[in-house]
């Protein structure tokens, strides 16, 4: 399958509304994003992206409000992070997006958004996150390294884990008016290419936890890019038998982790067969350890009592994410 052709799959409008459009993304899992080390590795990660992609930013989110605010092609045309993200308390969390998309709510294939818990939920597990989307064709054209960005960026913010890959990004609006559509689109693509992610709803600026939850055990499932903490490499024999494991593929180190990369190009894959990407299944087998098992809601189907509802069966969620753990999977069915 033509990668060409993916992404002309994955652009998904709806009565002028894109909701669905296909990417390449990077997110960062941590645990805590709300210490004055963490807020630093954000706001420098922030001002790397923007100084990629601050001319087409068109919306962000007051900080308090999450109202919708008009940038016009500008990063700076309305607050921004630097001016308050260092005075916010500790024990408070703090969430804020910048994207591109024509309308307020497009789902648009240059984005900022983090999410973060407040130390006041430290004994809860679900992980803070940092997301951010690339062009396709910036990527594919040599115009863009995303394994060295995600290296340096881990370095930064020293995640517990992360990922990056293709992605399918969702429109900023909350899922619960077009779910069903959005959800039924999602689910034949990711069952059909493998090597297709997504990342979350703007929903979750307002401390929905739905896809984090679970997280804490390690990476929902493979990828092009997988990151992996001090901690985690050592759970998995250290960074040398890691290494050794991934040969052929490369693994980039970095102080406190190292990123695995499954082959030299992130793929999409083709009619439901995780075999379709050899160097994602090396990966899988190599993660599989560290793997979060059991994870709820990752899959949805439509309803079969209610077609504008969704329900998240367990075994499809599982069989999605198992995909690359070399076990038995099951070819793409409906």
């Amino acid at each position: 399958m033509k990668e060409d052709e993916a992404s002309k799959k994955l652009v998904f409008e709806w009565k002028g509304d894109v909701l669905l459009n296909f990417c390449y993304s990077i997110t960062l899992y941590a645990p805590d994003l709300s210490a004055p080390q963490r807020k630093e590795a954000v706001l420098a990660i922030f001002d790397d992206y923007v100084s990629l992609y601050g001319a087409r930013m068109n919306w962000t989110t007051n900080p308090v409000s999450g109202a919708w605010k008009p940038l016009h092609g500008r990063a700076d045309g309305y607050l921004m992070p630097g001016e308050w993200l260092m005075h916010k308390p500790e024990e408070d969390g703090y969430a804020f997006l910048f994207h591109g998309g024509e309308k307020k709510a497009d789902a648009s294939d240059v984005s900022f958004m983090v999410m973060a818990r407040g130390q006041r939920d430290a004994d809860c597990k679900d992980l803070s996150y940092l997301c951010c989307r690339f062009p396709i064709a910036d990527v594919r054209s040599g115009k863009l390294n995303m394994p060295d960005i995600m290296q340096r960026w881990c370095a930064l913010l020293r995640p517990h884990h992360a990922r990056g890959g293709y992605s399918a990004g969702w429109w900023y609006e909350g899922a619960y008016s077009l779910g069903g559509k959005i959800h039924a689109r999602l689910k034949d693509q990711l069952l059909f290419y493998p090597g297709l992610q997504f990342d979350g709803t703007i929903s979750e600026l307002n401390y929905d936890y739905t896809h984090k939850a679970g997280l804490h055990d390690g990476p929902r499932c493979a990828d092009w890019l997988i990151a992996l903490s001090d901690p985690l490499l050592e759970k998995l024999g250290g960074l040398d038998a890691v290494t050794e494991a991934m040969r052929p593929c490369p693994v980039l180190p970095y102080e406190g982790g190292a990123v695995l990369q499954a082959g030299d190009v992130p793929g999409a894959g083709s009619d439901g067969d995780p075999e379709s990407l050899p160097d994602y299944m090396r990966l899988g087998r190599v993660i599989e350890p560290v793997r979060a098992k059991n994870l709820r809601h990752v899959i949805a189907v439509p309803d079969p009592d209610d077609a504008d509802e969704i329900i998240f069966p367990q075994e499809r969620s599982d069989a999605w994410c198992t995909r690359f753990s070399g076990r038995a999977t099951p070819r793409r069915r409906s």
